[in-house]
């Protein structure tokens, strides 16, 4: 079982009450709690994905990507709307 103190946060951005929610899904999906790129939200998602890295032509190709991550633990979606990737 992870715990908040082994939560590794490049950005130093989670709140308190992100951290609980963080270790509940890192414990769930078994995924080490490190924190390995920070999303403002949906469209911050799509400019790096599509945009700045052309990982993907289409916004749909990047949704494709993201539903994976998040049924798979590798991407977190906060009430706030920020997205965080976990390194997996």
């Amino acid at each position: 079982m992870y715990k908040t103190n082994q939560i590794s946060d490049y950005q130093s951005r989670l709140k308190e009450e992100q951290k609980q929610v963080l270790i509940d899904h890192c414990n769930e999906f078994e995924i080490f709690p490190e924190i390995c790129a920070w999303y403002d939200d949906m469209e911050d998602f799509y400019i790096d994905w599509i945009t700045d890295n052309n990982i993907y032509e289409t916004e749909e190709g990047a949704d494709a990507r993201y539903e994976d991550g998040i049924n798979e633990g590798e991407f977190l979606k906060f009430e706030s709307g920020e997205i965080i990737r976990l390194v997996v």
